[in-house]
């Protein structure tokens, strides 16, 4: 079953990526839309949060503390990566958003007791490589070069991705596995007024020249979002050790939508690109011997 759940957590992985790149494909002469989808998707994902909660109904006041810090990390999240991709490459920030999956393992290597083996090690080296060659070797990529600011940026981006896995992982050890709806509801909510905030303050898109079909996007985006982190729950409570489960959402949601892209938008890929899909395949396979 555990397995089951990780292939159903890269299918939402990717569906996050997949509604986000067909928003901004179509509404892609509107600027500043990033944080209005932003928005809908937290509202989205806590309206669904709350709907779980009311069928798995657990609370107590330290998850609010959990989930404040998820919260936290989460706008440290979406900061450094506005904020990396204004200052820096697209490609490369993307790179550093999925590796931040892999410092999660790392953490568990060093303060979970997660099981370290040459196979895993080995796999662990060809997921980075592999986002790497997938990511970095973008054709007609946007933004910079790496300057000092996008290297803030990314730090902040890489911080706030793998520190909000971090406190859920924690909070599901404390709980033993229980309370996993509560903190999501009350994160997401956290999270969606700052999102708020964020959009209020910054310059604001042209709402009614976003196309109408496509703001079912985000909707579906925290739908998806919320579905990832409900298996990763599930996960986090079985025996699948974290340096599958994190490696797994990075390299086979990158996978999926990569091949989503050649199928759907007729792209076409590099021969570094194909290599860096067949290097992550190969990574999958290793670190489930």
């Amino acid at each position: 079953m555990p397995y089951l759940y990780l292939a159903l957590s890269i299918v939402a992985s990717a569906m996050l990526s997949i509604m986000s790149s067909a928003f901004k494909r179509v509404n892609s002469e509107v600027p500043d839309t990033a944080s209005f989808y932003n928005v809908i998707v937290t509202v989205s994902a806590v309206a669904c949060w709350g709907v779980r909660w009311a069928f798995d109904f657990f609370f107590s006041p330290k998850i609010l503390l959990y989930a404040l810090l998820y919260g936290i990390f989460y706008t440290m999240a979406m900061t450094g990566l506005f904020k990396a991709i204004e200052f820096g490459s697209v490609s490369l920030t993307s790179f550093v958003k999925q590796l931040s999956l892999i410092a999660v393992s790392v953490w568990g290597f060093i303060f979970w007791g997660a099981p370290v083996t040459p196979l895993i090690i080995v796999g662990m080296a060809l997921i980075v490589l592999s986002l790497y060659l997938c990511f970095a070797h973008q054709k007609g990529d946007t933004g910079g070069g790496v300057s000092l600011k996008w290297l803030l940026a990314a730090a902040l981006l890489l911080a706030g991705n793998a520190g909000a896995s971090i406190v859920q992982k924690y909070q599901q050890m404390e709980f033993s596995g229980k309370g996993g709806s509560a903190l999501m509801f009350f994160a997401t909510a956290f999270s969606a007024l700052a999102c708020i905030v964020i959009y209020l303050k910054g310059r604001l898109p042209e709402v009614s020249r976003i196309s109408k079909p496509t703001l079912l996007c985000p909707i579906v985006g925290g739908v998806s979002s919320t579905l990832l982190n409900a298996f990763i729950i599930l996960m986090l409570s079985s025996t699948l050790s974290t340096s599958i489960i994190f490696p797994g959402i990075a390299v086979g949601g990158m996978i999926l939508t990569i091949l989503f892209s050649v199928a759907v938008y007729k792209e076409r890929l590099s021969a570094i690109r194909w290599l860096g899909l067949a290097v992550g395949a190969l990574a999958l396979v290793l670190l489930n011997i």
